[in-house]
């Protein structure tokens, strides 16, 4: 089991990931997220794509998420495509 931390799109929600990943007490996998529009401008965030790609990776291992804003978009396209992988924090 592995816990995903996903943000919002806005460049201040990395403040956001690095304090939820420093707080969370695991002995699992965190694995915060930091999207590529952050520092690459030509870069558009797509949460299907993001989603689409994560469930890639996570190759049947399952998986807490952790989330707020678009972050929680991905997050719920993620349960949808994987429904008995994704567990959903709140």
């Amino acid at each position: 089991m592995q816990t995903l931390i996903l943000p919002g799109i806005s460049k201040e929600d990395k403040t956001w990931v690095d304090e939820t990943a420093k707080s969370l007490k695991s002995k699992d996998l965190i694995r915060p997220f930091y999207w590529m529009h952050w520092t690459d401008e030509s870069s558009i965030f797509n949460a299907q794509e993001k989603a689409e790609l994560i469930a890639k990776h996570l190759r049947g291992e399952k998986a807490n998420i952790v989330a707020i804003n678009e972050g929680l978009e991905v997050s719920n396209i993620l349960k949808s495509l994987l429904p008995e992988q994704i567990y959903l924090v709140s």
